[in-house]
């Protein structure tokens, strides 16, 4: 798992042959500060000969390239130097966490239509109950005890009886086959893990604005993520993240596993009736 620990800017000017001088940063990641100020230099070099030659930006979301996420730690779990998982804040302000071989799979299912919700008035399955049965049966396939849960967009999995790597051919086989998102996907491989969302996404429950981004670099920013942290905790009381659904296998939780189900289950509100954001 690699998640980095600290992240530092660097900024300068660049001259683009078309849009003339402007200015511009970059963000370097790594262990400890000085690593993060060379890489932050290095990337900010590039970026410049890049805007200088007249090419695009990057895609800031290119995880796929070997960016980690920037996103502040909030807790470790297990050894600081080979964590079994840490919590993290993403970029809108939710708590995720990433394991290093529990498996996690999110799975999207496209809204409900008029025609499913006519088909579960009569008994029959529309779109979203065809996707549980076909993610069931692959799960089956695949061998091992797996945990479902139905989320805001379709369903989450984790399994629960035995270790993946996440750049690993079983995982990977695995996420294609459940029609896991590719977006998560990457974004496994990049950070060397598997993660799962823990608090509602802000916008599902009311709260529109975005927090300062992480490092927050003044005292004003500071403040102002205290203000929109207590806004977004006050108004995700009302929801869950997900909610249980059952298990597909017959094996029990081993090792990290445990631990993980519990934190998870919890953090999320994943047994109560909560609308789920």
């Amino acid at each position: 798992m690699y998640i980095p620990r600290t992240w530092t800017k660097a900024t300068g000017s660049a001259r683009h042959p078309r849009s003339g001088e402007m200015p511009v940063a970059a963000w370097g990641f790594g262990e400890d500060a000085a690593t993060a100020g060379t890489e932050a230099a290095s990337r900010l070099k590039r970026l410049v000969e890049r805007i200088t030659r007249g090419e695009p930006f990057p895609d800031r979301y290119t995880y796929g390239a070997g960016r980690p996420p920037r996103e502040e730690i909030l807790r470790v779990i297990g050894d600081e130097q080979q964590p079994a998982a840490v919590i993290t804040r993403n970029s809108y302000g939710a708590q995720v966490l990433n394991t290093a071989r529990v498996l996690f799979l999110d799975i999207d299912v496209p809204a409900p239509t008029l025609l499913d919700r006519l088909l579960g008035m009569i008994g029959r399955k529309g779109a979203p109950q065809a996707v549980l049965d076909a993610l069931r049966e692959k799960l089956r396939a695949a061998g091992g005890t797996f945990r479902i849960y139905a989320t805001a967009r379709g369903y989450r999995v984790m399994a629960i009886d035995r270790e993946y790597d996440p750049a690993g051919a079983d995982a990977q086989q695995l996420m294609a086959a459940t029609g896991t998102d590719p977006n998560f996907i990457k974004l496994c491989r990049a950070q060397k893990s598997f993660r799962a969302r823990l608090t509602p996404k802000p916008w599902r429950c009311g709260v529109r604005a975005k927090p300062p981004e992480y490092p927050r670099e003044t005292p004003s920013a500071d403040v102002a993520f205290r203000q929109w942290l207590e806004e977004y905790e006050r108004a995700g009381r009302g929801f869950a993240t997900c909610r249980f659904v059952e298990v597909v296998g017959s094996g029990s939780p081993r090792g990290v596993a445990r631990d993980v189900v519990d934190l998870h289950d919890r953090a999320t509100r994943a047994s109560e009736k909560l609308p789920l954001a």
